[in-house]
């Protein structure tokens, strides 16, 4: 396997390490134990770790360390808010674009994101709620847009997966949302779907204050 592939491997499974919260937020990382953890050579993981870096998932501090970083929930929100812009317009696009083969694939991510939901696997869960969406941008032939938001809205994501973690914040909302959704976009109803891309790109600001009370060493300048 070459340099860039095994550096792609790293940084693939770092960065869901991080995204998960299996490293956790604060946590201080060496190369040496990610290298005994992912068994892949210093070199990559290295060069994964700027990449890391980059993307705000790990701080560096000088004579001190490489620790995963702590949720900005300020670019959590800013996130939200380019992607709530972004997904409303997505969403319109999708209800002229939706045909019998696409809605089909609608159809079955709900499926298996019921099946997750029945058997409190959460990480199939969130899954199957990123696919959801990120198959929206891909009927109407935006994936290299939704493939920007991925790279750009990582303290989101984080912040998305001690959601689906929190108790007190059932799944079935999301679930009822998604369901309304792509109900909304079989009838091609783009008002209908306009309104309710909103209502759920919100609902994290209704629900943050419960996330921050579950996990409140994982956030900072809180």
């Amino acid at each position: 396997m070459s340099v860039t592939s095994l550096q792609n491997q790293a940084f693939k499974a770092i960065r869901k390490k991080i995204i998960y919260a299996d490293l956790e937020p604060g946590k201080k990382i060496s190369e040496k134990g990610l290298e005994e953890i992912l068994r892949i050579g210093r070199t990559p993981i290295r060069e994964s770790l700027i990449q890391l870096r980059q993307q705000e998932l790990v701080d560096t501090i000088p004579q001190s360390g490489t620790y995963v970083s702590k949720i900005d929930l300020k670019s959590a929100q800013n996130a939200r808010f380019v992607r709530k812009q972004l997904e409303q317009k997505i969403m319109v696009e999708c209800c002229a674009k939706l045909n019998e083969q696409t809605q089909k694939i609608l159809q079955t991510i709900l499926e298996e994101q019921e099946k997750a939901v029945n058997n409190r696997d959460e990480q199939s869960f969130f899954q199957a709620d990123n696919l959801f969406h990120k198959a929206c941008f891909e009927i109407v032939d935006r994936k290299e847009v939704w493939d920007w938001l991925k790279d750009h809205n990582t303290h989101l994501e984080r912040f998305r997966w001690l959601r689906v973690l929190t108790t007190g914040l059932p799944w079935d909302t999301i679930m009822a949302q998604h369901y309304q959704l792509y109900q909304a976009l079989v009838d091609k109803n783009p008002e209908e779907v306009s309104f309710l891309a909103e209502v759920h790109l919100h609902m994290m600001l209704n629900e943050q204050e419960m996330v921050i009370q579950k996990f409140p060493d994982y956030f900072k300048n809180l």
